[in-house]
C-alpha cells in the first residue's frame, strides 16, 4: 500500500511539474517582446580660459621706470611670480614683458573672444595721484597684438581647442616712453565669451 501511494504521489507531482513547465514555456513564447533602448547624451557647450599667472582671471600689473642712478642696466626685467595674480617688472621703451601663458578649452566649433578689461583703459597709471601720468601699452595674446578700445583688449578666436592645444603667451608691449620715473600700475580682468 505504501508502494502504491508512493507511486501515485510521484505520478501526481510529475504531472504537476510537467504542466507547470509547459505553461511557463507557453507564457515565455507568448509574452516575449523586443525592447529597444536609445541613449541620448547632451554635452554642453564649454569655453574655458586657464591662466598660469592668475587663478581667478584677475591680474595686478606693476611697472617701474627707474631713474638713471637706480638702474645700471635699463633693460626690462619681469619679476612676476607664477599664479600669484600679480606681475612686477621694469618698464623701458620698446620692451615686451611676458606675463605668462594662457590655455583654452573649447568644444564650440564657432567663434569666441578673449576679452581683457583694463581698469585704466589700457594705460599704466602713475601711483602718485598728483602726477596722474600714464603710459599706454598694448596687450599680446599668442601672436596677436591689441590696443585697448573702450577700456578692453579683444582677441577674436574660433574653432575647437583641446587640452593638448598650444599655449598662448600673454605679454605687455610698450612703444616709445615719455614718462617720469616711478611706479605705474593697472588691473586686468580676463574672460572668454562665445560669439
Amino acid at each position: 500500500m505504501k508502494n502504491k501511494r508512493f507511486w501515485g504521489m510521484s505520478l501526481l507531482f510529475s504531472l504537476l511539474f510537467l504542466a507547470a513547465v509547459g505553461s511557463a514555456q507557453t507564457q515565455d513564447k507568448n509574452n516575449s517582446q523586443s525592447v529597444s533602448i536609445q541613449i541620448v547624451a547632451y554635452v554642453p557647450p564649454t569655453l574655458r580660459l586657464n591662466l598660469d599667472f592668475s587663478r581667478d582671471g584677475n591680474l595686478q600689473i606693476n611697472g617701474r621706470i627707474r631713474g638713471k642712478e637706480d638702474s645700471p642696466n635699463p633693460s626690462a626685467r619681469n619679476l612676476s611670480g607664477g599664479g600669484s595674480g600679480r606681475s612686477d617688472f621694469d618698464i623701458s621703451a620698446g620692451a615686451t614683458i611676458i606675463i605668462g601663458n594662457a590655455s583654452l578649452f573649447s568644444n564650440i566649433p564657432g567663434s569666441y573672444s578673449v576679452i581683457v578689461h583694463s581698469s585704466n583703459g589700457g594705460y599704466l597709471r602713475h601711483s602718485s595721484s598728483a602726477a596722474a601720468a600714464t603710459i599706454p601699452y598694448q596687450l599680446m595674446f599668442g601672436d596677436r597684438l591689441s590696443a585697448a578700445q573702450q577700456g578692453s583688449f579683444r582677441f577674436a578666436l574660433g574653432g575647437k581647442a583641446g587640452k593638448s592645444g598650444p599655449d598662448f603667451p600673454v605679454a605687455l608691449s610698450f612703444g616709445a616712453l615719455d614718462a617720469e620715473e616711478g611706479d605705474y600700475s593697472d588691473s586686468l580682468s580676463f574672460s572668454i565669451i562665445a560669439g
